[in-house]
């Protein structure tokens, strides 16, 4: 008898379960295949491509948090199924069942609606392994062929975790009866409508929730403006206090928009007399007011984790695309190398039979420069003293144009730009002559130590070097850029000579001539070092070349950027393929807990539209009705986690050099889309809850 009004209680709350049940099966798959991969033959790749990245441990770790949010998830669903079925409890006990049997009765529940949820799991993982396997490998670019392999391991491992939460869901389950007093359970919810005016306390928490929120805005703005002089007076530990500062600003101002502000929004609304008894919107007033006072702790829930999905998604998809820019700033072209391993290289070239499409060389001299430029995050300025090479701006113009596609840049007499490793947000440009600012005082003072030199100003700051930074020691090297009789004058104890090559497609693939230039990039038989000498009291530089091993500044000096690219490729593409998942399952999640929550709703509502039907209220306008509070109730959290999301994408561009946001953007877009499907589907549910005709029963 008991497997029987078990087995029956299940069907009877089958629909009830559907979301539940959903969310739990989207969670076992995507669990299931992210430790398939660390089983499979498959994971050898990753090691491969990713070289020096522990794949494995992210993995892991991955997979922790999505099991985290898992189980916060069962234990907030199975609140919200205890809470809807106490009444029932209550009138088991009445008619005879004991408690013990009736704890049983819910464990094996539990646990039935359990396993099916992983068992269909298990089988929707084992099918789509092989799909999310190859995803992942056509995301970080690597062609391997994969078999379908069923992981054992994985399985055993997918179904120890998730048995015990589902065996931990079903014993708190089974401990309800003894939690409550019969009377407690036989009491319906107590649902009380009454709309109170908000009080002072109200208004106060109100008017504290736009503060706080734009008060968090403006200091993720300020970031490179405020925290320096922070750093100045107490040091870089109030970074952490500075950012902490902006994620409480938001945490506790989205609280009280959705306890005190929105209460205070509609009692304004009801005011304007125009409006307010326009239609049904004295009906949506009075019901969203009673809605958003219910449900405010819920709906600063799903704003925070949505405001976390979107930035999670969103600053993958920003640092692919920084890394992409950094890429084609460090190696713009195929192949990169210095003046001491053109014989290697040319020898590699020539052995394959290489015709580049196209072949330069710069010429640079090594200098001792000092100049200072301003910046945001320091008041004094940031001061560069030291070596620089200087190249001449017909040379500049050329390689810059060739592989930057860059317009040819014009300079006046004694004026020069100069690139530098920095971000541009940590730099002012240099002042331009006019509105009052005579030629001879515009741009920054560049100082060359060496005589009978005519004093040089720097006009343009900029972030590109010709040839990649790289093979200027990492950036180390500021790049000055003189016009070519100018730079005929100036002398240098040392000349470096860059030679760039770009190969055709043909060439690239030619995996033996790859082989050999990835061989000498990464183990050449002599390296680059900076050198630093002082005669007379005066500061010279040098390059030197030696097969021994220095402890002073190098470089490499053959570069590649074809399995740069694919390294880059590989780990964006991994990373974006954590992301996506890990934020697929928060939106699964969130987007359950809300739709579990309005139709709970709908259920106690329904006599309330029967009576409204009653009084002559048309089914088109109950359905317009619904359709709009629901989409308050969705629409608000979604847009406040958007903007939420939107400063702290914007604060991380600020540290990666406002990188561009296009892809960012995008990819959040389409997860408010897959959010509104959300919405779409509760709405739709609900109005068949509600809006059913007058002589019928409704059951969900």
């Amino acid at each position: 008898m008991l497997l029987h009004l078990t087995v029956r209680n299940a069907i009877n709350h089958a629909r009830d379960y559907a979301a539940y049940v959903i969310a739990c099966v989207a969670a076992i798959v995507v669990y299931f295949c992210f430790t398939s991969i660390q089983t499979a033959p498959i994971f050898r790749h990753l090691k491969m491509a990713g070289e020096s990245l522990a794949f494995g441990r992210i993995i892991q770790v991955a997979g922790l948090i999505i099991l985290l949010f898992a189980a916060f998830f069962l234990a907030y669903a199975n609140l919200f199924f205890i809470k809807r079925r106490r009444r029932e409890i209550g009138v088991l006990s009445v008619i005879g069942v004991t408690k013990f049997q009736i704890s049983l009765l819910f464990f094996f529940e539990s646990l039935i609606i359990g396993v099916i949820a992983l068992i269909i799991g298990l089988l929707f993982g084992i099918l789509f392994s092989k799909l999310f396997a190859m995803l992942l490998l056509r995301m970080m670019g690597i062609a391997v062929a994969m078999p379908f392999l069923i992981s054992w391991r994985a399985i055993e491992q997918t179904t120890f975790t998730f048995g015990g939460l589902f065996l931990l869901t079903g014993f708190l389950n089974s401990t309800m009866i003894y939690r409550y007093q019969l009377v407690t359970l036989l009491q319906p919810s107590a649902v009380s409508r009454k709309v109170r005016r908000p009080n002072w306390l109200t208004y106060l928490w109100g008017i504290i929730a736009p503060v706080l929120i734009i008060s968090g805005y403006y200091l993720a703005d300020q970031t490179l403006v405020l925290m320096p002089s922070l750093e100045r007076r107490y040091g870089f530990g109030i970074d952490l206090v500075y950012l902490l500062t902006i994620l409480l600003l938001e945490i506790f101002g989205t609280l009280a928009f959705f306890q005190a502000y929105t209460q205070i929004w509609l009692q304004l609304e009801r005011h304007w007399k125009r409006l307010y008894y326009r239609g049904t919107h004295l009906l949506n007033v009075t019901n969203l007011s009673f809605r958003f006072k219910k449900n405010a702790k819920m709906l600063w829930m799903i704003t925070i984790l949505s405001a976390v999905t979107i930035t999670a998604i969103g600053s993958a998809a920003m640092i692919y695309t920084h890394g992409q820019d950094t890429l084609r700033q460090n190696i713009p072209v195929d192949l990169v190398y210095t003046q001491s391993q053109k014989a290697a290289v040319d020898k590699i070239l020539t052995q394959y039979h290489v015709q580049p499409v196209s072949q330069t060389m710069s010429s640079f001299k090594l200098v001792d420069a000092r100049f200072k430029v301003n910046s945001p995050l320091n008041r004094e300025g940031i001061k560069m003293d030291g070596a620089a090479v200087v190249m001449p701006l017909s040379q500049y113009n050329q390689v810059m144009a060739q592989q930057f596609k860059l317009p040819a840049t014009k300079l006046k007499k004694n004026t020069v730009v100069t690139t530098i490793n920095l971000p541009l947000t940590m730099l002012k440009m240099p002042r331009r002559a006019g509105a009052g600012l005579p030629p001879k005082r515009a741009g920054i003072p560049l100082q060359l130590k060496q005589s009978g030199l005519s004093d040089f100003r720097i006009v343009h700051i900029r972030k590109l070097f010709p040839n990649g930074s790289d093979v200027f020691f990492d950036g180390n090297l500021n790049v000055i850029v003189a016009n070519d009789a100018e730079y005929q004058q100036i002398q240098a104890t040392s000349v470096d000579q860059i030679y760039a090559v770009q190969l055709s497609a043909a060439q690239q693939k030619q995996k033996r001539l790859m082989r050999d230039l990835f061989r000498l990039s990464q183990k050449p038989k002599q390296w680059d070092y900076l050198m630093t000498h002082k005669k007379a009291g005066q500061t010279h530089y040098e390059i030197k070349t030696t097969d021994q091993r220095l402890e002073e500044l190098s470089r490499y000096s053959v570069l590649l950027k074809k399995p740069n690219r694919d390294i880059a490729n590989a780990n964006f593409g991994f990373y974006m393929y954590v992301a996506i998942f890990i934020a697929l399952i928060f939106m699964l999640a969130t987007g359950s807990i809300i739709m579990l929550k309005q139709l709970s709703e709908a259920q106690e509502e329904i006599l309330q539209y029967k009576t409204l039907k009653k009084i002559g209220m048309s089914d088109g306008e109950i359905k317009r009705t619904i359709y709009f509070q629901i989409l308050m109730l969705f629409l608000l959290p979604i847009i406040l986690g958007s903007m939420h999301a939107f400063f702290a994408i914007r604060l991380l561009g600020l540290f990666l050099d406002n990188p561009g946001l296009q892809l960012a953007y995008i990819v959040c877009g389409l997860f408010i889309i897959t959010y509104f499907v959300f919405y779409l589907i509760t709405a739709n549910i609900y109005n068949r809850i509600v809006n059913a005709p007058l002589n019928s029963d409704v059951f969900y």
